[in-house]
């Protein structure tokens, strides 16, 4: 039973992080229409990505079912070692599908997370989780986060630069806070925005809008600096007052976003690995109607 539950987090993650590439459009980001600000990837090669990563997501849930049996509500040092091992496995199996581009290395740590600490709540809860899990679920991310980076090395990354200069921020900041912004804006932007008549796919835009204005990105940063971040959160606000999603025409001045900040060389990538995370908690806290 619990291989079962370990496969059916590891699918939801992979699920997730396709959702997260396949709504379009998405300013500055890769998506069916076009690769954003970036150069060096693709829709397909994000595909690929997604398909090397699904049995390391299987593998964290599994391992957060075991360290949960072994140690119930803990995290121990040699817990922490083997899911640090495993991201890192998972890295490099990213990068061979890739062809070494870094399509998503904060996923792997982010939704790693997320899969380990479900694996632990489901031995005690069952699966899908209870909505009153929620709070649980993300005061264990916030403790296996912590003991994560406690016990790792300083990386090279764009995110630990924009860290290190501005002291907040980045994937650091939103892991040490058990992913606030992901269950405090962006699950609840999700499910208002499913509730309405609106398409799925214009439901994850709309959410990504509401998480690039709360999230200090330090892929904007690090792009286009303190203004660079401030610009993106403005004009996401503006969209979000000025238009409905519910219609294709709608989303006419998300693609003027998107083409500005092409222009820019601005790409939202932390916010991106946000709404992916907001979507798997969608999917696997129990709702009276599931739209995912």
């Amino acid at each position: 039973m619990h291989k079962n539950i370990a496969e059916a987090i590891g699918e939801k993650a992979a699920k997730a992080l396709w959702m997260e590439v396949f709504a379009t459009p998405k300013p500055g980001l890769v998506d069916r229409e076009n690769s954003g600000a970036h150069k060096d990837m693709d829709y397909p090669l994000f595909l690929a990505s997604i398909e090397a990563l699904k049995d390391y997501f299987c593998r964290c849930a599994a391992l957060g079912i075991n360290s949960e049996k072994e140690n119930p509500g803990t995290v121990s040092s040699a817990y922490a070692d083997v899911l640090r091992q495993a991201g890192l496995e998972a890295e490099a199996a990213m990068y061979y599908a890739t062809g070494g581009v870094n399509t998503h290395k904060g996923a792997v740590f982010s939704l790693g997370i997320l899969c380990s600490c479900l694996g632990q709540t489901a031995v005690e809860t069952g699966f899908p989780l209870k909505e009153t899990e929620q709070a649980v679920l993300q005061k264990r991310c916030e403790k296996l986060a912590s003991a994560l980076l406690n016990r790792s090395d300083p990386d090279d990354t764009n995110g630990a630069a924009v860290y290190r200069n501005f002291g907040c921020g980045g994937i650091r900041q939103e892991a040490l806070s058990g992913f606030d912004s992901a269950f405090s804006y962006g699950l609840p932007a999700l499910k208002e925005a499913l509730s309405e008549d609106m398409s799925l796919n214009n439901a994850l835009v709309k959410t990504l809008l509401v998480l690039m204005t709360k999230v200090f990105d330090s892929n904007v940063v690090h792009r286009g600096g303190i203004k660079g971040l401030s610009c993106i959160r403005e004009r996401a606000a503006e969209i979000l007052v000025q238009t409905d999603f519910r219609t294709e025409e709608s989303l006419d001045l998300v693609r003027e976003f998107d083409r500005q900040c092409i222009c820019c060389n601005l790409s939202p990538g932390g916010s991106a690995d946000l709404l992916s995370f907001s979507v798997m908690l969608y999917m696997v806290l129990e709702t009276p109607e599931r739209k995912i």
